[in-house]
């Protein structure tokens, strides 16, 4: 077992037993999208956003861990024929990222946006979120949780 973690310390090493050959990487700037998000009362999307993402030192799998920013954006949401739009222009982090076999789960900071999906040359999945839309035009709806799809690509 020592021999096999001493192995494993060498650059290249997938820590899968296989034949150390990196999986897809997720470091770099991507141009993502949330779309349909979806709650009881209220539908939204956002802008493009940009995101930088980089792999945190000393994980043995290629991109196994990943952090990054979130440029500035916006989410527009609607009720009807009613919108209101939230502005992030200080962006935000991007925080939680892990890769296994294909599959990649992150967050955003703020909103909280929790995603999972699959990460091949493009990514994807579903993103939920709560968000309080208190003091839009559409404060009547308060604290709305939101399910639907994003969707990442190459920058």
């Amino acid at each position: 077992m020592g021999l096999l973690a001493l192995l494993c310390a060498v650059p290249g090493c997938d820590g899968d037993g296989g034949t150390g050959t990196p999986g897809p990487n997720v470091a770099g700037r991507w141009a993502y999208r949330a779309t349909a998000l979806h709650g009881t009362q209220v539908s939204c999307s956002t802008s493009q956003v940009v995101l930088n993402l980089v792999r945190i030192p000393g994980s043995l799998r290629l991109d196994a861990r990943f952090d990054g920013s979130a440029f500035a954006f916006q989410l527009e949401c609607s009720q009807g024929e009613r919108t209101a739009t939230l502005r992030f222009t200080d962006g935000t982090s991007v925080l939680n990222g892990e890769i296994q076999d294909g599959v990649v789960a992150f967050d955003f900071g703020f909103p909280d946006f929790i995603h999972t999906g699959t990460l091949a040359d493009e990514m994807g999945g579903t993103v939920a979120t709560r968000l309080d839309l208190s003091g839009t035009p559409l404060s009547e709806v308060g604290v709305v949780n939101l399910v639907g799809e994003w969707e990442a690509v190459r920058d």
